[in-house]
């Protein structure tokens, strides 16, 4: 079962869809200068009970897209690759970022699941540093990962032992698009893990808390929770021992006037950081007040946290340091929901 699915009434109102999403194109690199970059992307898995899940529990994958607009030509599309396209073991489902202008016409993907449920997602991470070329070795480009992991794994063991066996190594035009990606990967038992390659080493995680965003490498990220450990479920009633009646139609203060309090100082902007933060607090609170009965409730949620991290076009302005017209501004084009365990994409 396939289809796709719009965020909400904002998304109509956004430009025309494109797919932030590293390409590799040999033929043009004298343009690598001029391309535009895309730093964003948000990621969450949400648990719901169902059959189709180990021990009783599948997970709902939300993730979001953006980008900056590749010559005002980028575009998205959702394919099957069946296995004869694919040139692997499995067939899989995609969004591919689609490039139409002259010469660099080409579909990548950066997003996908295959057919016995493995998934994965790439990110960006600009602190990325892959691997140094071997004689010998099999070598891989960044954006290809997506592909060949969907192609010819069908667990998280699977997928690990096939980097293995290869090295990623930056080429043709990534490294001078300065783009560089890390990976969430997902598969029917609900491991999930996210792969870094840094200062030249592969690096894998356990991903426990089922969030990834963008820089800093994701220890930062897990250890930034801690700043947030102020933040509560419940209502405010904490300084309550300090109430005095006070004159002139105020009341008792101190006291919590209106709702959303517990969350005061929960980063509100759309930074890697504050974006990671805030998918995992409000899917937490979330979590703890009501449980998820089904998939449809897993939809629920996973659609409200996906607007929650939901880039409107121009309120992230491009950085003009990098020169006229090659940094775009940062958006949101599409959001894709999945169920690994149902081998379902939404």
């Amino acid at each position: 079962h396939h289809s796709s699915r719009s965020l909400g009434a904002a998304h109509r109102a956004q430009r025309s869809s494109r797919a932030r999403t590293a390409m590799r194109w040999s033929s043009v690199a004298a343009v690598g200068s001029c391309l535009p970059l895309a730093w964003s992307c948000s990621y969450v898995e949400i648990p719901f009970p169902s059959k189709a899940g180990s021990n009783g529990t599948a997970f709902m994958i939300g993730r979001t897209m953006e980008l900056g607009d590749l010559f005002g030509k980028m575009s998205y599309v959702i394919e099957t690759v069946p296995t004869h396209v694919s040139g692997g073991k499995y067939g899989y489902v995609a969004p591919m970022g689609v490039c139409g202008y002259p010469h660099l016409n080409t579909k990548v993907a950066a997003e996908g699941m295959n057919e016995v449920g493995l998934t994965i997602s790439a990110l960006a991470l600009e602190q990325s540093a892959y691997e140094a070329p071997l004689a010998g070795s099999t070598e891989i480009a960044p954006e290809d990962v997506v592909g060949n992991i969907l192609a010819q794994c069908d667990s998280v063991d699977s997928a690990l032992d096939y980097l293995v066996s290869v090295r990623v190594v930056a080429k043709g035009l990534l490294d001078k698009m300065e783009m560089h990606l890390h990976w969430a990967i997902h598969d029917t038992s609900g491991r999930s893990v996210v792969v870094e390659y840094l200062e030249g080493r592969r690096v894998i995680y356990e991903n426990t808390p089922r969030v990834l965003t963008n820089d800093p490498d994701l220890t930062w990220h897990w250890r930034n929770l801690n700043t947030y450990s102020n933040l509560n479920p419940t209502f405010p009633h904490q300084n309550d021992f300090l109430q005095v009646e006070a004159g002139r139609g105020v009341g008792s203060v101190p006291r919590a006037v209106g709702h959303g309090w517990n969350l005061f100082g929960m980063p509100g902007d759309s930074s890697p950081p504050s974006r990671f933060a805030r998918l995992f607090y409000l899917r937490g609170y979330a979590l703890n007040t009501q449980k998820m009965t089904d998939n449809s409730d897993a939809v629920v949620l996973g659609t409200a946290l996906l607007n929650n991290v939901f880039i409107p076009y121009g309120v992230v302005p491009p950085n003009p340091t990098k020169g006229p017209g090659v940094d775009r501004p940062e958006y949101t084009p599409h959001g894709i929901l999945k169920v690994p365990a149902e081998k379902k994409k939404n």
